[in-house]
């Protein structure tokens, strides 16, 4: 069986993606698979092809790469991939779309607003009716790009580098509180919900990017811990998980942030992820090692969902 794992992604997240598949290639490798690392190019269904692909491992990150490119590719091709298809992972790329799902369907998630730069630049925005602190958002990006925090008037003009990213933006109300998150993969046939884990030191936003050091970015950057929220709590962001992942139609694997806050101690969903980081030391994979799935087990298991259960 040749499996070719495609990384790659905008400028900032070429490096993350690549170390997702080169862990991915490592642990499928010593279970024995042949596996190619192909990195997304113009060519890259030929690349695909000429490599007597039988299965695509996707890694590709952001827009243009893993927001339903790719997998609409291998779609027309009907080459078999693991993760969301293209219509869920166009959606779940998508954070405004994710909004005005999560709206419908009343799942709680932090108050928002679309803003586009037009509007912005004319100035008439009302961001006192919105509230501060908030958070400005490129929707399409991966979420640890194209974000930055808002923490009273004085920083309206960080908003402006968000809009290199995309137009409109989106803007959320921050949740002051702790972060948690759930996974949820397809395991022979069953979907299994993860254990909920809490980020724990987590450095939200940093200036320190070698390249740009004037950005401000999502740096990802945290330890986890077992949830030591009440069981009612940690089931109901259980329960919130599996209807994010129904309602966008997502399938392979997903993970589900949110934020609990401090007053009311309530969970707000933040976004969903159809291609998680999946580097040995990223969240899915921590959680399924609190659960006793081995990373060479897990990464194996979303393989096989990809062979055993696709269908176009």
């Amino acid at each position: 069986m040749n499996i070719s794992i495609v990384y790659g992604g905008t400028s900032e997240e070429r490096y993350a993606s690549s170390q997702n598949a080169h862990d991915i290639a490592d642990a499928l490798n010593s279970k024995g698979y042949k596996t190619k690392l192909i990195e997304f190019g113009m060519d890259i269904m030929a690349t695909i092809k000429a490599a007597g692909t039988d299965v695509v491992f996707v890694c590709t990150q952001g827009k243009g790469y893993g927001d339903g490119t790719l997998q609409g590719m291998l779609e027309h091709e009907k080459i078999p991939y693991t993760g969301s298809g293209m219509r869920a992972a166009s959606l779940i790329n998508d954070k405004i779309l994710c909004k005005s799902l999560f709206d419908k369907y009343n799942i709680r998630t932090p108050k928002w607003e679309i803003l586009y730069k037009s509007r912005f630049m004319q100035g008439d925005f009302d961001f006192d009716a919105l509230g501060y602190p908030f958070v400005a958002k490129a929707p399409t990006q991966g979420g640890s790009y194209g974000i930055t925090l808002i923490q009273g008037p004085d920083d309206l003009p960080k908003i402006e580098d968000i809009f290199k990213y995309d137009d409109p933006i989106l803007l959320e109300r921050y949740i002051n509180g702790k972060f948690y998150t759930a996974g949820i993969y397809e395991r022979k046939g069953d979907i299994v919900s993860l254990p909920v884990v809490e980020g724990r030191d987590l450095d939200l936003f940093s200036s320190n990017r070698p390249d740009d050091p004037q950005l401000i970015v999502f740096t990802g950057n945290y330890d986890i811990a077992k949830s030591s929220l009440e069981k009612e709590l940690e089931d109901e962001i259980l329960k919130i998980a599996r209807k994010v992942w129904n309602i966008t139609y997502a399938r392979g694997l997903a993970r589900v942030d949110f934020m609990v806050s401090d007053t009311g101690n309530e969970p707000y969903v933040l976004e969903i992820n159809a291609v998680p980081g999946l580097k040995r030391n990223s969240l899915m994979p921590r959680e399924a090692q609190l659960m006793g799935i081995a990373y060479e087990d897990f990464i194996e298991d979303i393989l096989l969902t990809a062979l055993n259960q696709y269908t176009i």
